[in-house]
């Protein structure tokens, strides 16, 4: 099952940098310092025959520049059900690049990069698929399947039928996570920026609870406010004018609201207890650090003994009666 969703890109370059290296400033400097990416595979394809995405962007904003057009790439995000793909499975992440580049190749006739990630908060595969707005046989801007209504779930559809993918009977219109809806907003703005915060919190290995997400959340200078009428919203000092800026967190994304974050940290902890190591017959695991402070803690209390006179008194009968039976 995957589910098919589209954006415009005003900024080739911010869309580009965000696949290809994360929007967390440390975890971009370390992956190009070590000539990485975090793509799970990548493929592009473009009719100069270039394989730079650099290329790819500069190629982009000319032909946007050129023509006076607003969007320089329409942004595609394509998601598969976590039980379809492993996202530990290179072979698997490959077959999502081709898949992806497949869908890509019958949209438009148009440059385009694809590349996969294995490391979102839900464990499933998917694939972004940026394509140039500008079409290579007619020279003009992009028309088809630019919305998801314009047959663009439709198409996804065959071609999911043809991989022998499972399709959803009725699907109904998939809401953009903050991986696509992120796209919407200005590069480098506030909305932008305090939603990168927010998703970066909540990717976070020590997010193990609300608690903890607020936590993480401060060391970012953002701050979770819950109100009844409201809900769920996330403050943060704007850079523009130095206040304090506050944005609901359904108007950010979906996966931000109180109900997803739960349902996300209750699956998080669901996987973390099923990837712990199970009792075996016979043998005895090595305790944890915690387990074996836990089990002394439990020893030491369990061997102490309220020292009353009607207890001293039964301890000294049982001594006296042992010494006449066993001669001690």
């Amino acid at each position: 099952m995957s589910t098919i969703n589209v954006q415009p890109s005003k900024d080739a370059a911010a869309s580009v940098a965000y696949v290809l290296y994360g929007n967390n400033k440390a975890f971009r400097e370390r992956l190009r310092s070590r000539g990485q990416t975090r793509a799970a595979a990548l493929a592009l394809s473009m009719a100069n025959g270039s394989t730079s995405p650099a290329e790819f962007v500069a190629r982009a904003q000319r032909l946007a520049k050129a023509t006076g057009r607003t969007n320089e790439l329409y942004s595609y995000v394509l998601a598969f059900h976590p039980d379809e793909f492993d996202v530990t499975n290179i072979a698997d992440m490959e077959r999502i690049k081709a898949i992806a580049a497949k869908l890509a190749g019958r949209m438009h006739s148009a440059d385009h990069l694809v590349v996969v990630h294995s490391d979102s908060a839900g464990g499933h595969g998917h694939a972004h698929i940026l394509v140039m707005n500008h079409d290579n046989l007619t020279g003009k801007a992009l028309q088809r399947f630019t919305s998801w209504k314009r047959g663009l779930h439709q198409l996804n559809d065959e071609l999911m039928a043809e991989e022998w993918l499972w399709v959803l009977p009725d699907p109904a219109q998939p809401k953009p996570g903050w991986e696509q809806r992120r796209e919407a907003f200005a590069a480098g703005g506030f909305e932008q920026t305090l939603g990168d915060a927010v998703f970066d919190a909540l990717h976070d290995p020590r997010t193990v609870d609300q608690i903890a997400f607020e936590a993480v959340l401060a060391e970012q200078g953002v701050t979770l406010a819950v109100t009844n009428r409201d809900g769920w919203s996330f403050k943060m000092r704007r850079i523009d004018n130095s206040k304090v800026g506050r944005k609901k967190a359904s108007a950010l994304a979906p996966d931000f609201t109180a109900n997803a974050v739960a349902a996300m940290l209750q699956q998080r902890a669901a996987d973390v207890t099923a990837a712990k190591p199970q009792p075996v017959p016979g043998v005895e695991l090595e305790p944890d650090e915690f387990d074996l402070i836990a089990m002394r803690l439990k020893r030491r209390m369990a061997s102490k003994t309220p020292k009353t006179p009607a207890r001293e008194r039964f301890v000294r009968g049982h001594q006296r009666q042992h010494s006449r039976e066993y001669g001690d």
